[in-house]
């Protein structure tokens, strides 16, 4: 049975994959966590997966506080791209395949919104997360057999997150207001493991594939989705990026297209589902 090494089970990928993985009865499961491991440290790395000596090491691990790492850089670059060099060079060195979870936001969210992201095109990210999460990627191709998964607007059911979050707006209110000129694909953690589990059977080429729910929305359009699902009859009130920069100056800058292709993904055979699918399913087991 291959082994598999998750790194990251305390956090909200990590947690679903693990259980997921470890349920399939098709894998000898193995897991860190914040406290068991300090991915920071080489010599940690090395000695965890010397002693597991997997055939996959899954990175869930991140600080995926984007407002936080820009008063945190040194933290978040550590965590994000300096210990991603370690997993990778440990990797490498019993010959593992590295899994390695990144970001829509190592692109600069410039490109017209009547276009996508492809896997090949220039990245330049504008924030601090995005910065520490490029570094990740380019760490994680030391591993040289990697697949490195851009996913976008996680949630799922094991944190905090942005559903949660308007869910509880909502109470007691007449409107909201949310972000409407942010382009992307909200993306369930449970989709996500779906495509990790199926990298895993099929063993496509290594590389970088983008790895999100199927389809496009905006910030206040998934608010919307999610009020219509549930009958919440609070109004949502749309703002630009800019208006929301000046009710919350100190927030980060958010890329305005995140939206990337999933042709890398159809051409290997993995179809993902669609917002509006996921989005039913996720709500099916509660908030």
């Amino acid at each position: 049975m291959e082994k598999i090494l998750v790194i990251g089970k305390d956090g909200m990928l990590g947690s679903e994959l693990y259980e997921r993985l470890r349920n399939s009865g098709k894998y000898e499961v193995f897991e860190t966590t914040i406290e068991t491991l300090d991915i920071c440290n080489l010599d940690a790395v090395r000695n965890k997966v010397n002693d597991i000596m997997p055939k996959y090491i899954i990175n869930c691990a991140a600080y995926t506080n984007v407002d936080g790492c820009e008063k945190n850089f040194e933290l978040a670059n550590n965590v994000n791209g300096v210990a991603v060099g370690n997993i990778a060079t440990c990797a490498k060195e019993v010959g593992a395949t590295l899994i390695h979870i990144s970001t829509d936001y190592v692109f600069d969210g410039k490109l017209p919104t009547n276009e996508v992201y492809t896997e090949n095109m220039e990245v330049g990210p504008v924030s601090a997360y995005g910065k520490t999460k490029l570094l990740g990627e380019e760490n994680a191709k030391k591993a040289e057999k990697y697949y490195i998964l851009r996913t976008a607007w996680l949630y799922g059911h094991n944190g905090k997150n942005f559903l949660k979050t308007m869910v509880k707006l909502s109470e007691g209110r007449d409107y909201v207001t949310v972000v409407c000129d942010q382009h992307g694909s909200p993306t369930t953690t449970t989709s996500l493991c779906e495509i990790i589990e199926q990298i895993l059977e099929k063993n496509p080429e290594y590389g970088i594939y983008h790895s999100t729910n199927e389809g496009f929305t905006t910030w206040a359009e998934f608010t919307k989705m999610i009020y219509e699902i549930l009958g919440i009859k609070t109004e949502v009130k749309f703002i630009t990026s800019e208006e929301y920069k000046e009710m919350f100056p100190e927030s980060s800058d958010r890329p305005k297209n995140s939206m990337l292709s999933k042709e890398k993904l159809h051409k290997i055979g993995i179809y993902p589902k669609t917002i509006k699918e996921s989005l039913e399913d996720y709500l099916k087991g509660g908030i």
